[in-house]
């Protein structure tokens, strides 16, 4: 319940509103790309309860059951066929007060605490899940002969397993190191942004040379009997697109990285 059809990465600009009515509160509004809305029992929802308030200051996020009358959820298909993400049409919805996450106004300061965590544990995964995709291409290499040898052979190939081998080790010890941090309680003001950042465009590189490795067999879905590793690595080819934007995109995280991490400006000097 955060990103809307013209509010991604600019949230402030989201135009869902609650107003009070008496003892709740009644959203309207539309929501785009919201996780698993279609399976879950109740969603998050960023609405702004003070129009007169400066943008950050006049959201605040509410828990809101899927049952709710006024609620219209509708699937959104991916390239894979199956469905992640979904449409949130919110249309007088009525929410108690209790369902209130904080007070009013603190919308904003809610979606940056979740967001913070939400990068590191929607990710942690990763790291280790890319490990066992590129065991499978250095058993593939191994064992498939091109021109009547095998194509770990091939120089060119070596290299690139070998230096996916290493960008995803670094990414596991990145997140075990961020992991230790939030265990500590200590502030990562950047790390969870890094990581992310990290991750997904490794994801891209590895679905990205799978294809590459495996030729004409690369396309293939699971459902063909032609299929190369099951048709694995199609499948992350094509979940990988959206992830370097799900969450943060990419563009927006390295800015976060540049003004809290190595502590540069928040706006690119003007050019003369």
């Amino acid at each position: 319940g955060f990103s809307e059809p013209d509010a991604g990465s600019d949230l402030l600009s989201l135009k869902t509103e609650a107003a009070r009515r008496g003892d709740e509160y009644v959203v309207r509004g539309h929501k785009i790309w919201s996780s698993h809305a279609g399976i879950s029992t109740h969603g998050l929802v960023l609405a702004r309860t003070d129009p007169a308030a400066r943008r950050h200051q006049g959201l605040s996020m509410f828990v809101v059951d899927n049952g709710t009358a006024g609620l219209d959820i509708r699937p959104i298909r991916s390239l894979t066929g199956e469905v992640y993400h979904y449409e949130v049409f919110l249309d007088e919805v009525r929410v108690s007060p209790g369902y209130l996450l904080g007070k009013p106004g603190e919308g904003f300061t809610q979606l940056l605490r979740g967001l913070d965590t939400d990068r590191f544990w929607g990710r942690f995964y990763k790291a280790p899940m890319l490990r066992r995709v590129l065991g499978e291409l250095v058993r593939y290499a191994n064992e498939t002969p091109r021109g009547g040898v095998p194509l770990a052979r091939d120089p060119g190939i070596r290299h690139r397993l070998a230096s996916l081998a290493m960008d995803i080790e670094a990414a596991r010890r990145l997140f075990h190191r961020t992991g230790w941090m939030i265990q500590q309680g200590l502030p990562t003001p950047h790390e969870t942004a890094l990581g992310k950042v990290m991750v997904d465009e490794l994801g891209q590189a590895v679905a990205a040379f799978g294809m590459e490795m495996l030729g004409l067999y690369g396309p293939l879905t699971s459902h063909s009997r032609w299929a190369r590793l099951c048709g694995s690595i199609q499948h992350l080819y094509l979940t990988s697109l959206g992830q370097t934007i799900a969450g943060g995109t990419s563009e927006i995280l390295r800015s976060t990285v540049a003004t809290r991490g190595l502590g540069l400006p928040s706006e690119p000097r003007a050019r003369d």
